[in-house]
């Protein structure tokens, strides 16, 4: 064998070169999260890039949630150096963005000036749903030191003509609940930023009804959908067409179609609810939520990519993917809407899965009456909500859910749970 040859095959397998931990490979082919994290806390002690990089190759990326979360947790004692500086590189350059996101949100819970330079990177990250890990692990730490950072991300999202997407509208949340103020502008936030920068820097909010604004921004109308504002350009509608879609709910007086509005029972003048069959068929819930959606689609700006999925035993979509609110999409969309029909059962687990899917969703607005429910293969709805939050953990997709007054109780806290898991918004429909 030539002299070249011989000198490879010793520089591939010289013990200078890092090998693979084999008892961190155990572990998480133990399944067991204390193993995991043991495993992972003698990684962190040696402490070294390549030590640590194992944990992101062999942990982190396992696509399990408990090696993960225990792979995080053995890494709480890693002391600073080359395994931290390694991290901090890796939570904005990895090419996965499902390290990046973990990362994230371990190097947020750190006091290190590193850690925190890393997160704030984060806001402006590719994805999307990385963006919204750092934005969620700032809001957590609730640090009025976040806030010229913020602006700073907001005039990106507005600089690349994002003003309605869902990283400009969580950042203008964080704004808000750290300085009390409701702005929509980047130029505004930075006027009220430095017009009360003391004020703020030491805890404390403003007086919002004396914000004077400064800036040039005019606040974007977005169009809503039973008055849900829909502040993401690329959302998808999941609607409920079950066959208790079909049922007729009476007006109630003082029913004003507000959120979470509650009606008494009793229609106008003081006379009780009609039977449904007295009804007339503009109170099927059905039409109601056709009319709506067709009045919603018609008023979506071009800008928006949308995409509508209807559900009853089986699931139909409008379109396998996103598609631009075009006229020719639009009328596309209501011929869709036109053709529902009520009839089956309510397979929400099945239509969920459906929805994200679809590449490049970012809000998913669910309509629906009832509890998840079909006979064969029946739907646990707490196994549901947790299947939801794992599918999610790595897209930050909001769920925001809409029911009606007359099935509340325990469709209506589903639908509430789901919200709130997925930081979404309930809307209940008189």
């Amino acid at each position: 064998m030539h002299l070249p040859v011989l000198l490879l095959i010793s520089v591939l397998f010289s013990s200078s070169a890092p090998l693979v931990d084999s008892s961190l490979e155990k572990a998480i082919a133990s399944g067991d999260a204390d193993v995991v994290e043991k495993a992972v806390q003698a990684l962190a002690k040696d402490g070294t890039s390549s030590a640590i990089d194992q944990v992101i190759q062999l942990a982190l990326l396992s696509n399990n949630p408990t090696v993960e979360k225990a792979a995080l947790a053995g890494l709480i004692g890693l002391q600073p150096g080359s395994g931290l500086d390694w991290l901090c590189t890796q939570a904005n350059q990895h090419p996965r963005k499902e390290i990046r996101d973990l990362l994230i949100g371990w190097l947020s819970q750190r006091k290190e000036k590193e850690c925190f330079r890393a997160v704030l990177q984060g806001l402006y990250d590719a994805e999307d749903s990385v963006a919204l890990a750092s934005i969620e692990a700032l809001r957590l730490k609730s640090h009025n030191g976040s806030i010229p950072h913020m602006i700073r991300a907001l005039k990106h999202q507005e600089d690349r003509d994002r003003d309605l997407s869902l990283v400009a509208e969580r950042i203008r949340e964080m704004l808000s609940e750290l300085t009390g103020a409701d702005l929509f502008a980047a130029s505004e936030w930075d006027g009220l930023w430095r017009g009360n920068k003391k004020v703020l820097e030491d805890g404390k909010k403003v007086d919002a009804a004396k914000v004077v604004l400064k800036g040039t921004g005019v606040k974007i109308d977005p169009p809503s959908f039973f008055g849900q504002e829909l502040v993401s350009e690329k959302i998808v509608f999941v609607l409920d067409t079950s066959i208790s879609m079909q049922e007729k709910d009476p007006l109630a007086e003082g029913a004003s179609g507000k959120k979470g509005g509650r009606g008494t029972g009793v229609a106008s003048g003081g006379k009780k609810d009609a039977s449904g069959d007295d009804l007339p068929d503009s109170r099927m819930r059905l039409r109601r939520v056709q009319k709506e959606l067709k009045r919603m689609i018609r008023e979506l700006p071009r800008s928006f990519r949308f995409c509508l999925v209807s559900f009853s035993a089986g699931v139909d979509r409008m379109t396998d993917q996103l598609v631009a609110a075009t006229p020719d999409q639009k009328r596309r969309a209501i011929k869709f809407v036109d053709e529902f029909d009520p009839k089956g059962f309510t397979s929400t687990d099945l239509a969920l899965d459906s929805a994200f899917k679809i590449t490049g969703v970012r809000t998913i607005v669910l309509l629906s009456d009832g509890m998840p429910f079909r006979i064969k293969n029946p739907i646990d709805p707490a196994q549901l909500l947790d299947h939801i939050e794992e599918l999610n953990r790595f897209e930050h997709i909001p769920v925001h859910t809409v029911g009606f007054e007359s099935t509340s109780g325990d469709a209506g806290g589903f639908l509430e749970e789901l919200s709130r898991r997925t930081r979404g918004k309930y809307t209940e429909v008189p």
